[in-house]
């Protein structure tokens, strides 16, 4: 079976890329940790411009009416940029929650506005206690007792809840009284929201484990000890080569992930566990290395590697981390539904 994105989705992926490098560059996200959003209102416009936004969006809707596969490259192009934004929740999770769970007057009231970026949108899956980018989201999704809740931004109290990362903006939500519509398919939905969460979640990590290796094999290049690029040590090549192996099956785990999540294949839910775990496990690796190769200095203020590495450890904690994808599959497998 074939995994490899067409040539449209290579020329996505490049524009995209180009965006990301332009919008996005370390000296530029700096300059956003003190400012009252910490987002690029730019950014999201010139992404939105892309199309990245519609993608998702069913074409009754304005949309595309493209698959999880089309978004894969946005997904990993942030992960490697290090894009602050939560992207994942607003151009997959939330549209899709939306197209499968909303009412007919709910899809027509946001999916338009979502596809032409004027409406954004984010979503807390299993009672996750903080919501990213609450603060600069039109709509909130929130699961609620196995039902999903949607709430405009002017229906919830926001508390800012810090991290290690300085790019992440995280809050603890209350809803006001009597806020807040449900969506009337929300708990039938929910599996397919967790699923596509574990496949895109870990879409991310791909993207950021990449740019981790790539940062360190150029470090690796031009450092010298003795005479000698560090990169022609044994002990370091060894250990890029094989943070490089673990990142380079976990893609492809994903790959097939998103795949089997866009074409409704039964093995869609078990292979979103399994890109997440391993995707989890290689950007812990890749991220041990960039800090070994770098030798500490990677991970001071002054240097820009330490806003990947911090990024890297705070995703590995979200989405539900590594434990709660690992509980998941192991009763995947007891209830005997892993393909053969």
């Amino acid at each position: 079976m074939r995994y490899d994105f067409s040539d449209e989705q290579q020329a996505f992926r490049s524009s995209v890329r180009r965006l990301f490098e332009r919008r996005a560059e370390p000296a530029r996200l700096r300059s956003l940790w003190d400012t009252d959003t910490g987002r690029d209102p730019q950014l999201w416009a010139d992404l939105s411009g892309t199309g990245a936004a519609s993608l998702i969006v069913p074409e009754e809707f304005g949309g595309v009416g493209g698959t999880e596969v089309d978004l894969c490259a946005v997904l990993e192009e942030a992960g490697r940029a290090c894009v602050p934004d939560a992207l994942l929740e607003a151009l997959l999770i939330g549209p899709s929650l939306i197209a499968e769970a909303g009412s007919e007057e709910q899809r027509a009231r946001w999916l338009p506005a979502i596809a032409s970026g004027e409406l954004r949108v984010t979503v807390a899956l299993g009672g996750t206690p903080v919501v990213p980018d609450a603060h600069v989201s039109d709509l909130v999704l929130l699961e609620r007792d196995g039902e999903v809740q949607a709430y405009a931004r002017d229906e919830l109290d926001l508390t800012r809840v810090h991290s290690m990362d300085p790019s992440r903006r995280l809050f603890r939500v209350a809803a006001h009284d009597g806020a807040g519509e449900a969506l009337p398919g929300g708990g039938a939905a929910l599996a397919g929201a967790r699923t596509r969460q574990y496949a895109g979640s870990a879409a991310v990590l791909i993207g950021l484990s990449e740019e981790l290796l790539h940062r360190s094999v150029e470090y690796a290049r031009t450092r010298h000890q003795f005479d000698r690029p560090i990169g022609s040590f044994q002990a370091v090549k060894h250990q890029l080569a094989q943070a490089t192996s673990l990142v380079s099956l976990a893609g492809r785990a994903v790959r097939a992930a998103l795949y089997f999540v866009a074409t409704d294949d039964e093995r869609a839910e078990e292979s979103a566990l399994l890109a997440r775990i391993c995707a989890v496990e290689a950007e812990f690796e890749a991220n041990r290395v960039a800090l070994q190769t770098h030798g500490g200095i990677g991970f001071t203020w002054e240097h820009d590697l330490q806003m990947w590495l911090k990024r890297g450890k705070a995703l590995e904690q979200a989405h539900g981390g590594h434990r709660e994808p690992a509980r998941r599959a192991g009763a995947v497998a007891v209830e005997g539904k892993v393909s053969a």
